[in-house]
């Protein structure tokens, strides 16, 4: 019943004596920890945490359970964690309709999330199930309505990556950035394939590839250097550039001798495997429109041997 207890002040908030609005913090719950993001409130127990945030009339909220036992079949402990956790508070019915898709581009454990809607539609729920192996941790996410919801989709990527199981710690998420915090080796890619199809016959005609591989080495005095190599509509084509690495609000500039690029930095987290995730969006992109899955460039930097 711990769990079904801790659930309940998701509708009432929290109990101001356990409450904190802070900055990016770890906390520890049991063997398992997580990243509480900038600026939001957070209430533990034994079951878990909890982090809330509101802004006029929309509010969100995202409470971290304490792991479950796996059956080894992600769907299935989706289901039963939707049992557990959304249709016995009630307010729900049924399971989530389909489709249930993977958990990606986090730096985190892998899963499953789905998504249902309150019968009165004052609610909306997304849940997620990170795979740890023998257990799985379920993730419950509330707001308004999808749409509300999405807008800090971002903030809930950043939380389901930074959740680990001892021995295993998390650590904050960065949302602010320095030439050290940059210094090393980073790779980065993309790639897209379009197939052609005549509107008269509907015969193929053909396929249009584009990929690209980028690595940008930066120094600890700013300085960087730069090679692309990759394919743009099934031509080959490469790139080199040198020069300095600056900074603009909440942008991040590669001046160099051939171009200058500027992105617009989001966070940086240490990945599961050890390895460092920084991800950068468009300089015009607005982290609360955008999904991070299409939008988001994450470049990697290996984990020091």
């Amino acid at each position: 019943m711990r769990r079904l207890a801790f659930l309940l002040p998701l509708c009432l908030l929290i109990a101001p004596a356990f409450s904190q609005a802070q900055p990016s913090t770890v906390q520890m719950v049991s063997d398992m920890s997580f990243a509480v993001p900038e600026g939001w409130t957070y209430s533990g127990s034994p079951a878990g945490g909890m982090m809330t945030l509101k802004a006029g009339t929309n509010f969100w909220m995202m409470a971290v359970f304490t792991p479950m036992p796996s059956s080894g079949n992600a769907e299935v402990d989706l289901l039963t964690a939707w049992n557990t956790l959304v249709l016995s508070q009630g307010g729900y019915q049924g399971a989530p309709p389909k489709p249930y898709f993977d958990i990606a581009h986090t730096v985190g454990y892998p899963g499953k999330r789905a998504d249902g809607t309150s019968m009165n539609r004052a609610q909306y729920t997304r849940l997620y199930v990170l795979e740890t192996g023998k257990t799985f941790i379920p993730v419950r996410c509330i707001s308004n309505d999808g749409l509300v919801l999405n807008s800090q989709e971002y903030i809930a990527n950043a939380l389901l990556g930074s959740i680990r199981l001892s021995p295993a710690k998390a650590e904050p998420i960065k949302t602010s950035i320095t030439v050290a915090d940059m210094v090393g080796h980073w790779t980065s890619g993309a790639g897209s394939s379009l197939s052609f199809y005549s509107t008269s016959t509907g015969q193929y005609q053909g396929t249009s590839n584009s990929f690209y591989g980028a690595g940008y080495t930066i120094a600890a005095d700013g300085s960087f250097t730069y090679k692309m190599s990759g394919m743009v509509n099934n031509g080959i084509t490469h790139d080199d550039d040198s020069g300095v690495v600056q900074f603009e609000s909440q942008f991040v500039v590669f001046k160099g001798h051939n171009h200058v690029v500027r992105y617009r930095f989001l966070n940086i987290q240490k990945a599961i495997d050890g390895s460092t995730v920084m991800t950068f969006l468009p300089p015009a992109a607005n982290p609360a429109t955008l999904s991070i899955i299409r939008d988001g460039e994450p470049w990697v930097r290996a984990p020091k041997k």
